[in-house]
C-alpha cells in the first residue's frame, strides 16, 4: 500500500525547502501548479496524500483538490492556505473533500505530522475498501454458484448476456457498468427460492408464468442486503419492466425512472433470446424495433451500433476433443453423463475452471468426446 505524498505549490522555493527539510522522513514529490500535478497523478501515482496550496495561478488548490476527489476519492486531501475564512473551509470540504487545513507559512514538522495522519487515513479506508470488495466478490460467486446449480441453463445465458449488458453500459458512457453486468448475471437469482418444479415447468402455462413473475422481487431482497449491492438489487428488481410501464412489478416506475442498468438487461437479454432462436442478430434486432414498447430507444440504439453492423461471419460450430479445450470456448450443446445429468449447459463460454472440471469428471463419469463448441 503506498505512502507516496504530492506536495503542490507554484513557489519553486517553497516546494524545494520542504523537499530538503523532509526527504529522510517522507516518500515526498513535488508539483509547481494544478498542471504539473494532475500529469504526477498520471504518470507517478497513486498517492496516498496530496498536499495543495489554495492561492496558484490557473488552477487553485480548490480545483486541483475537487479534481483528484473525482479521480481518486480514496486520496486524502490537505490544504495550505494563508486564508482561512468561512468561505474558503467550507469550500473546500464540499468541493474538496479537505482532510486537514494548515495555515502558511507552516513549519515542515507540522507539515510531516499532518501528512503522516492523512497517511494513516488513506490506509484505513483502502482497507476497508479491501475488505468490502473482497467480501463482495465472494459473496457474488457464491450466488453465482448457488444459480449455476439451480438452473444451470438461465446461468450460461447469464454470462453471454452479462458481457453484452457491459458493451451495451460502455457504448452509453454509463458509470456502474460493473453493477449493470453482476445485475445481468445474477438477474435469475431469485429462482432459488422456486420449486424445481416450477423451473422446469412448461412456462407458457398462466400458473407458472404468475409464479415466475414474482422472482425478480425475491432476487432482489435476497441481493440488497449485501453491502454496496443496492443498485444491484433495483436492476434485478426492475429487470421486466418494460419501457412503456409494463411487466411486474406493478405499480412501478416506467421510461427513464426505470434503472438504466435494468432498462439495458431487459432489451440485451430479449435480443439475445432472439437471436438464439432465430439464429440471425440482424432479424433479432428487428423484432426488438418491431415491438419497440418495452424498450428504451437510446438502449436499442446503442444495441445496434454494438451487434447490428458486424462484418465477420459468425464462428462455425466444430467438435473439440476434451484435452485440446482453450478458454473463451462456447458449448454448443449440454453436456451430459451417461444416465442424462447435466455437467454444463449449452451457450457456457468455457474458463480454466470449466475445462479442469471436465477433466476431473472425465476420470469419474463418460463423458462426451470430442465436445461441440464455438470457437470465439
Amino acid at each position: 500500500m503506498t505512502k507516496k505524498i504530492l506536495l503542490v505549490d507554484d513557489d519553486r522555493i517553497i516546494l524545494t525547502v520542504y523537499q530538503r527539510a523532509l526527504r529522510d522522513i517522507l516518500e515526498l514529490d513535488v508539483a509547481q501548479g494544478g498542471a504539473e500535478a494532475l500529469q504526477m497523478l498520471d504518470h507517478s501515482g497513486p498517492y496516498a496524500v496530496v498536499v495543495a496550496d489554495m492561492q496558484m495561478p490557473g488552477m487553485n488548490g480548490l480545483q486541483l483538490l475537487a479534481e483528484v476527489q473525482a479521480r481518486c476519492p480514496d486520496m486524502v486531501r490537505i490544504m495550505l492556505t494563508a486564508n482561512t475564512d468561512q468561505q474558503t473551509a467550507a469550500d473546500a470540504v464540499n468541493q474538496g473533500q479537505v482532510f486537514r487545513f494548515l495555515s502558511k507559512p507552516c513549519p515542515p514538522e507540522d507539515l510531516a505530522l499532518a501528512v503522516r495522519a492523512g497517511v494513516r487515513q488513506f490506509q484505513l479506508v483502502s482497507a476497508e475498501r479491501e475488505l468490502l470488495e473482497g467480501t463482495l466478490t465472494g459473496a457474488i460467486e457464491v450466488l453465482a454458484g448457488l444459480l449455476a446449480s439451480v438452473d444451470p441453463s438461465a446461468f450460461s445465458l447469464g454470462l453471454l448476456v452479462r458481457s453484452r449488458c457491459g458493451e451495451v453500459a460502455r457504448r452509453m458512457g454509463c458509470s456502474d457498468v460493473w453493477a449493470i453486468e453482476v445485475g445481468a448475471m445474477l438477474a435469475p437469482i431469485g429462482k432459488i427460492a422456486l420449486p424445481q418444479k416450477i423451473i422446469n415447468a412448461d412456462h407458457s402455462r398462466p400458473q407458472a408464468q404468475a409464479i415466475l413473475a414474482g422472482f425478480p422481487e425475491i432476487g432482489a431482497s435476497l441481493i440488497q442486503a449485501i453491502p454496496r449491492m443496492e443498485l444491484v438489487a433495483e436492476i434485478i428488481r426492475y429487470q421486466a419492466k418494460g419501457f412503456d410501464g409494463s411487466g411486474p412489478p406493478a405499480p412501478g416506475p416506467e421510461g427513464i425512472d426505470i434503472p438504466i442498468g435494468a432498462r439495458i438487461l431487459r432489451a440485451v437479454r430479449d435480443f439475445t433470446t432472439l437471436e438464439t432462436s432465430r439464429q440471425s442478430q440482424a432479424v433479432a434486432l428487428e423484432e426488438l424495433r418491431l415491438h419497440a414498447l418495452p424498450y428504451d430507444p437510446v438502449v436499442l440504439d446503442a444495441l445496434q451500433a454494438c451487434f447490428g453492423s458486424a462484418t465477420e461471419p459468425p464462428p462455425t460450430p466444430c467438435l473439440v476433443p476434451l484435452c485440446a479445450l482453450a478458454p473463451g470456448m462456447i458449448l454448443t450443446a449440454d453436456l451430459l453423463t451417461s444416465s442424462g445429468q447435466l455437467i454444463l449447459a449449452r451457450g457456457l463460454r468455457l474458463g480454466a475452471g470449466h475445462i479442469k472440471l471436465l477433466q476431473n469428471l472425465q476420470k469419474l463419469l463418460e463423458i462426451t468426446d470430442p465436445i461441440p463448441v464455438l470457437q470465439s
